[in-house]
């Protein structure tokens, strides 16, 4: 079947690359899955500083539909600063105003 449920990943290898933590829940540094969590996360559910996914929740947020973060963009965006075709923050910028 591939990856597993639950992976979690920390730390370096002997080159000095991090360790990538993949699986349908995924938790490390560097997290790759279904739900991801980490310092930079990507997946469909993505949470931390940097995420990326359908649904993101992070400093910096980029999401198909819905992004909440410092700086956030998406379809449905929420953020002091924020992108979207529907956005609410300090900076709001509308696409369904242009």
């Amino acid at each position: 079947m591939g990856a597993p449920v639950v992976h979690v990943a920390f730390g370096a290898d002997a080159a000095g690359k991090p360790h990538v933590a993949r699986g349908v829940i995924a938790i490390g540094q560097r997290a790759v899955g279904g739900v991801a969590i980490g310092i930079v996360a990507t997946g469909f559910v993505a949470i931390g500083l940097v995420a990326v996914g359908v649904f993101s929740l992070g400093v910096v947020a980029l999401a198909l539909i819905a992004a909440c973060g410092m700086n956030a963009a998406g379809l449905y965006a929420f953020g002091v600063v924020a992108l979207g075709w529907k956005a609410a923050g300090l900076a709001p910028f509308r696409l369904s105003d242009f």
